[in-house]
């Protein structure tokens, strides 16, 4: 299935060669700052049940998936 990048495609740094003009950082970048977003959600809900903040969680680790998905596929699209 096509995957959708939402313009952020850039394959991981690896063995395989990445695609002209390509920045292999790009990735990395895009998924830390999604994980360093998870957690300040995470510690602006602190110990409470909070279902906005798990909603926004979830958004924010599907994005770094969709990110790494697509830059494996942008690396090796078997």
């Amino acid at each position: 299935m096509p995957r959708s990048s939402g313009g952020q495609a850039s394959p991981v740094p690896g063995d395989a060669e990445p695609a002209e003009g390509v920045d292999p950082g790009t990735v990395t970048d895009t998924v830390s700052r999604l994980l360093s977003e998870v957690d300040s959600v995470r510690q602006a809900a602190g110990d409470t049940f909070d279902l906005d903040a798990l909603a926004r969680q979830t958004e924010l680790l599907e994005s770094a998936h969709e990110a790494l998905t697509t830059a494996l596929e942008d690396v090796d699209p078997r």
